[in-house]
């Protein structure tokens, strides 16, 4: 093919692509010459526009003279057309004060990341926590509360805090509660939280048997923690999912399918999870989410990790008509944040 008339596509493309994430309405030719300062001539456009849609990259509603794009439209604009926009200052300013505020707990700081996300993009924003038993733990602390009740908290490196009050049969002496907790913190930190339970029925056969009860706590506080803490996925904003489609409302069954899917997070566990196989910034368009729920949707996410190893995902989901430069730039901001965060408090 001819470059000037290759390049001249490429422009008409990624116009189409800009003016309709813009606008939500079909793009015709006479838009493109009115609007745009191209030194094309109307023909010329049509003509393009013509070939754009034989080749796969845009598509035309019935009721419309004016071009979409098609999943493979998108998908070119995104790996090859599209430029990476910053977020403003005001919007970076924005996000690092969220994180200012003090947080207890990951379950607290899963929820602030999935609102910011959705805040700033005006979609849906997710992240998936890390899993626990794949966590390396920091400290296992035992307080006394009285009456015979001790606070058994458990802290990954990860931030990952599991905390619960046990009964014991008996009034339990403070100087050993201090003891075990320092006996079990020399002995399990740095562990995998999937080991620790191990490691304590080593203790257990090993140390003076009045520690036995204690032990058992701690055992019983990791059995609990890794029985109701694998990856949990969080989704804020669907309520964003319905303005975004407003010229769609007719598609009775859509709108639904993909409230019921946010809602389930079955669907939207499944996409995050195979996103975490390899590090860095993915952008799934329309059928490539594999799920008929997500055909008119994109996700665009990003792995975090804690040290070297990736430990989840975040990201947003929108309709695929969605600011693909913009959304790129977001995901990728908080992502760096979230890092940095996890890694600080973990360290």
């Amino acid at each position: 093919m001819n470059m000037d008339r290759w390049n001249r596509k490429k422009k008409i493309l990624q116009t189409v692509i800009s003016h309709y994430a813009r606008t939500g309405k079909p793009v015709a030719s006479s838009m493109i010459v009115r609007d745009y300062d191209f030194p094309f001539s109307s023909a010329t456009v049509r003509n393009i526009l013509s070939e754009l849609e034989e080749e796969g990259y845009l598509t035309h509603p019935y009721t419309s003279a004016g071009r979409i794009p098609t999943d493979k439209g998108y998908r070119f604009y995104v790996d090859r057309l599209m430029e990476v926009q910053k977020l403003t200052g005001e919007e970076e300013r924005r996000i690092e004060r969220e994180y200012r505020v003090k947080r207890r707990g990951l379950e607290e700081f899963m929820r602030q990341t999935s609102k910011t996300l959705s805040t700033i993009s005006h979609h849906a924003g997710f992240i998936l926590s890390p899993a626990l038993d794949k966590s390396f733990l920091k400290h296992i602390e035992l307080i006394p509360l009285g009456d015979s009740n001790i606070l058994a908290i458990l802290l990954t490196h990860a931030g990952l805090i599991r905390e619960e009050v046990i009964q014991l049969k008996y009034d339990v002496d403070i100087q050993q509660l201090y003891k075990v907790s320092r006996l079990l913190n020399r002995r399990l930190s740095g562990l995998r939280v999937s080991e620790v339970r191990e490691e304590i029925s080593k203790l257990v056969e090993e140390e003076s048997s009045e520690y036995l009860k204690l032990f058992e706590a701690a055992k019983w506080l990791v059995s609990q923690a890794l029985a109701s803490q694998e990856s949990e996925i969080y989704v804020e904003g669907s309520a964003n999912i319905l303005a975004s489609m407003r010229e769609n409302l007719h598609d009775y069954a859509g709108v639904r399918s993909i409230f019921r899917a946010l809602e389930e997070k079955r669907i939207v566990l499944d996409i995050v999870r195979r996103l975490t196989r390899s590090e860095g910034i993915k952008v799934l368009i329309g059928k490539e989410n594999l799920f008929p729920e997500m055909n008119n949707f994109s996700v665009v996410s990003s792995t975090y990790k804690f040290g070297n190893r990736i430990v989840g995902a975040l990201g947003i989901i929108g309709p695929k008509r969605m600011e693909y430069p913009k959304m790129v730039a977001l995901v990728d901001f908080v992502a760096k944040i979230v890092n940095d965060m996890l890694n600080l408090e973990g360290g």
